[in-house]
């Protein structure tokens, strides 16, 4: 009974990673970023139901388990908002978290079985995509998977790859004796790998490669003499260094663009070094700080490089910026507890650690704490690795069966808690999609009250609410469109926004209001043309015209960095208005 109930349990827990790449549940609103969400939620809570039977009789804690779990709770949870559909999600990971945490044993064939199905499902999905076999999930990539972001699918493929690797590396024994596995896995990849070419991410190709090379060190090098340690470890600092540099020259306007929000974000932290500007902090104020930076001391190259971001492309230069100093410590604390932690006595901690450093690498260069997959395959690693570490005397403390009763009782009183939640945030986004692809949704909005109700329980999703203030706008509906600006320019300012705020308030009159949003959305993004042929139209109107014209020149000569069809248009009114002015 035992080993059948542990199978289950080890087969739901890997089933949790395949949710974070299936791409289902369908039918939600904000698909490519809410599914994981959901499925993972799902199966977990589902999971979580054999916690009494799959506990540890004998429960050790060790300083890491404590530092563990008191960092993921500082890292994942916003207390701001806690009834959000990302809090719920990240209180299920933290839930997660603990029920691996203290599972009596995991199966780790069944994992790594499972997350070759996962790479197998992601690289066959990227190939369809690839060969235009089915859509993207977005208007500007080719390959993005079930996400919105090539990025994601670029990560979740080279940490996968990354556990296949190492775990061939160190099972190679076993896997020469079950040649059906070695070859399905040798086939699996190379087509996952292939992939993760395709995807030019340069971050993931880093993550994996060093990931493997630590795994290799661990393996064959740690254990001879200290001067052949040091010239493996220098060998992988040039090689890190070399593959920086050279892929560096890939995208170079890419990597532009992050030193760029680098440069900006120290600004940031040099006004709130200490404490930061809190939880989404960063998304909150950034485009406010680069909006300044352009208008004072900003090159021209660096104008040109400018977007509209709400990420800080490093992990340490965010949580400087939301937690300061303070927070920096506490990540810190925990990162090199992590990588100095007990020797890994077992080829399978060994791989779990290879996994969290890969995550470190990646997170060196763009934004986990944004991506759900990602947050889940990096709990599930964590708790694997300290489950496998339990055994060691750095253990200091036991946990009585009174204690262990505590603990069952506040696991399914929590499961039952977040799974209520989840169902009801389920049904929200599941009758919102099907309002948004079943009826004119203008009329929903004008006629039933749906939105307000849905605003209830999505006043934290940040999709829903600019749909919400678009058709607030549309529908006329002032008090809740003022409302709704004023809060996202408080939590996720952006051109666009602006650009719906200088609108409202030209048509009511505002000149100089408008006239501040339209400037403010125009620093922010430099390049794009919208901001500033919104100025000319209202210069025009109020009778500011030579400096209307000389805007227009401006906008009519200079390269444009995307030509869509809202330019096409822009630079057609222009032309009609101003025709004898230009000549």
């Amino acid at each position: 009974m035992k080993i059948t109930i542990d199978h289950i349990v080890s087969i739901l827990l890997g089933l949790v990673v395949l949710a974070s790449v299936s791409g289902l549940p369908p039918e939600i609103f904000s698909h490519t970023k809410t599914f994981a969400i959901f499925g993972v939620a799902g199966i977990f809570l589902l999971m979580s139901i054999f916690f009494f039977v799959v506990l540890k009789k004998n429960i050790k804690l060790s300083k890491l388990d404590l530092v563990s779990f008191g960092f993921f709770v500082f890292y994942l949870i916003n207390f701001s908002d806690l009834d959000s559909l990302w809090n719920i999600g990240c209180s299920c990971l933290l839930l997660l978290f603990v029920v691996v945490r203290f599972m009596r044993k995991i199966h780790y064939a069944v994992l790594f079985k499972i997350c070759l199905c996962a790479v197998a499902l992601l690289a066959g999905w990227g190939y369809l995509q690839y060969f235009e076999c089915i859509s993207s999930k977005s208007d500007f990539f080719l390959l993005t998977g079930p996400f919105h972001n090539p990025a994601v699918l670029a990560i979740m493929l080279s940490l996968l790859l990354g556990v296949v690797y190492n775990s061939v590396i160190s099972f190679y024994g076993y896997f020469k004796r079950c040649h059906i596995l070695l070859v399905f896995t040798i086939i699996i990849l190379f087509f996952g790998t292939s992939l993760l070419i395709l995807t030019y991410s340069r971050a993931s190709y880093l993550a994996l490669l060093v990931s493997i090379l630590y795994n290799f060190y661990r393996q064959f090098v740690a254990n001879k003499q200290i001067k052949t340690q040091i010239l493996y470890l220098i060998g992988i600092l040039l090689f890190i260094l070399i593959t920086i540099g050279g892929t560096y020259h890939l995208k170079p306007k890419s990597a532009d663009g992050r030193l760029l929000v680098w440069k900006v974000s120290w600004e940031m932290i040099q006004d709130k070094p200490l404490t930061g500007f809190g939880k989404g902090g960063f998304a909150a104020n950034y485009l406010y700080y680069q909006a300044d930076y352009m208008k004072s001391s900003a090159s021209s190259a660096e104008k040109a490089l400018a977007g509209s971001t709400h990420l800080a492309f490093n992990e340490l230069l965010c949580i400087v910026v939301e937690r300061g100093l303070i927070g920096l410590l506490v990540y810190l604390t925990f990162i090199v507890g992590v990588c100095l932690s007990y020797r890994d006595r077992t080829r399978i901690s060994l791989v779990l650690k290879s996994l969290l450093i890969g995550f470190i690498i990646w997170s060196m260069f763009a934004y986990p704490d944004q991506v759900f997959p990602i947050l889940t395959l990096w709990i599930i690693g964590m708790a694997c690795y300290l489950n496998q570490s339990s055994r060691s005397k750095n253990c200091f403390l036991s946990i009585h069966k009174a204690a262990s009763i505590v603990l069952i009782t506040v696991v399914y009183c929590a499961s039952f808690f977040l799974c209520t939640k989840v169902w009801i945030k389920w049904n929200t986004y599941h009758n919102l999609y099907i309002c948004l692809n079943a009826h004119n949704f203008r009329e929903v909005f004008k006629q039933t009250g749906y939105f307000i109700d849905f605003r209830k329980e999505m006043k934290g999703d940040i999709s829903f609410l600019y749909l919400y203030c678009k058709l607030a706008q549309m529908e006329n509906q002032d008090k809740e469109f003022i409302h709704t600006v004023h809060y996202l320019e408080e939590k996720f300012p952006s051109p666009d926004l602006l650009l719906m705020k200088g609108d409202y308030l030209k048509e009511k009159g505002l000149w100089r209001e408008a006239e501040t949003a339209y400037k403010l959305a125009a620093y922010m993004v430099p390049t794009l043309q919208i901001p500033r042929g919104k100025l000319v139209f209202l210069y025009n109107e109020i009778g500011r015209k030579k400096e209307a014209v000389e805007i227009a020149r401006e906008i009519l000569t200079e390269h444009v960095k995307v030509y869509g069809f809202d330019t096409f248009k822009l630079h057609r009114e222009l032309k009609k208005i101003f025709e004898d002015e230009l000549k």
